[in-house]
């Protein structure tokens, strides 16, 4: 819901969610604020920002227009199309809070104090970025802006994105040290084996890989996120893989250092030809590749189902940064809250990291709804971690 935020001071995404009693709690997505509020000032509040949008709605188009002819002019009917439904489920939002003002308490509803007022922030030390494919539609400027606005404190580009779009790196960078936004770049990954048997894929793999490297110190990125190469053959002997793999690390690694860049190497799920799985895998890596800028991703999609994720998180001794998305026993990078990870007892497990966590998934289709969706269900999420009594771990490098 858009509501205004005094914090923000400006009009941005909002989670409502009702509490026990008269007062319901107010989140902002784009910060975090959370407030309790009377549900009958929150409805006038509510109102008050349908009337400003409405004022604004006029100038907003003619802003729009002028910007970009040809996109308006060729977005405006399907926005028209879908505007009826959006308004509608606004509406039903508020309804519902509405109702729930005289049903009795419920025992998921939000744990508030007895008096309105802001509530306690929910202190983080890790940066929180919107993954590229959130918005594969849109353009890498795009990107930078809805991160912006939706609060996110950087991004997590892909190169394939990028040399789509024959994207100006430099430009990219730019715009966002503007932003105030880290960059962060996945490197080119799809159709690439840098262990493969066959020597033509090895090398345009690597040349890929180092293509990637180059393309992260012109975004001056921090981090270069790298898959690990895989079995040419389902039935081969992994174990063979394993020094093909160490040397094609080492030389990323040096030639990212180059350019002072950190390398994370990603764990896989457990699927055929697959072999850094598991934590002693993503351990074994770093430590024989040996460079201190070498670390693992956690990619919490990837971990094996059943096994305890926390413990699995706690067994890995160099975690660089962390891939966060829900699923379940047959899809991976579900949109947070609609997997069945035990995703608060993960970020509680992280309460003490201190460096990025990208919040991944997928959408082919325009506009920012999964970006907002999943930094909405972050903020709640990591409010939810926060205040669990479990103790986190040590903060990983």
């Amino acid at each position: 819901m858009e509501l205004h935020c005094p914090r923000c001071r400006r009009t941005t995404a909002h989670v409502i969610a009702s509490g026990q009693g008269t007062l319901s709690r107010s989140l902002c997505v784009a910060c975090g604020r959370a407030t309790a509020v009377d549900t009958l000032q929150f409805m006038e509040q509510y109102m008050q920002s349908v009337v400003r949008r409405l004022l604004a709605k006029p100038f907003d188009i003619r802003t729009e227009f002028l910007h970009s002819p040809r996109e308006f002019i060729t977005s405006f009917p399907g926005r028209m199309l879908t505007k009826p439904f959006r308004v509608a489920a606004e509406l039903r939002s508020t309804m519902d809070i509405m109702r729930l003002r005289r049903l009795p308490a419920h025992p998921s509803a939000a744990a508030l104090p007895a008096v309105a007022g802001e509530l306690p922030a929910a202190a983080r030390q890790c940066a929180v970025l919107l993954s590229g494919p959130l918005l594969w539609a849109h353009t890498s400027e795009e990107i930078l802006a809805t991160a912006h606005e939706l609060g996110y404190d950087g991004v997590e580009l892909w190169a394939y994105q990028l040399l789509r779009d024959e994207a100006d790196p430099a430009a990219v960078a730019e715009r966002a040290r503007e932003l105030g936004l880290t960059v962060t770049l996945h490197a080119l990954s799809w159709d690439l084996n840098p262990t493969s048997r066959l020597p033509g894929v090895r090398r345009a793999s690597q040349d890929a890989l180092a293509q990637s490297v180059e393309l992260a110190a012109a975004l001056s990125a921090q981090l270069l996120v790298m898959h690990p190469g895989h079995t040419s053959a389902p039935q081969d002997d992994s174990a063979s893989y394993w020094p093909t793999l160490i040397t094609s690390v080492r030389e990323i690694a040096e030639q990212a250092a180059a350019h002072r860049l950190r390398v994370g190497v990603e764990h896989m799920e457990a699927r055929e030809a697959e072999y850094l799985i598991t934590p002693d895998d993503a351990n074994r890596l770093v430590r024989e590749v040996d460079r201190p800028n070498v670390g693992t991703v956690l990619d919490i999609a990837h971990i094996p189902w059943g096994e305890d994720e926390t413990r699995f998180l706690q067994r890995l001794d160099r975690i660089i940064h962390v891939h966060l998305s829900d699923a379940d026993e047959s899809r991976l990078h579900l949109p947070l809250g609609q997997g069945t990870r035990d995703l608060v007892r993960i970020l509680g497990a992280l309460g003490a990291y201190r460096g990025s966590v990208a919040l991944e998934g997928f959408s082919i289709s325009a506009g920012g709804d999964l970006a907002r969706w999943n930094k909405a269900q972050f903020e709640e999420l990591w409010r939810e971690a926060a205040s669990s009594t479990q103790e986190p771990m040590g903060a990983p490098s």
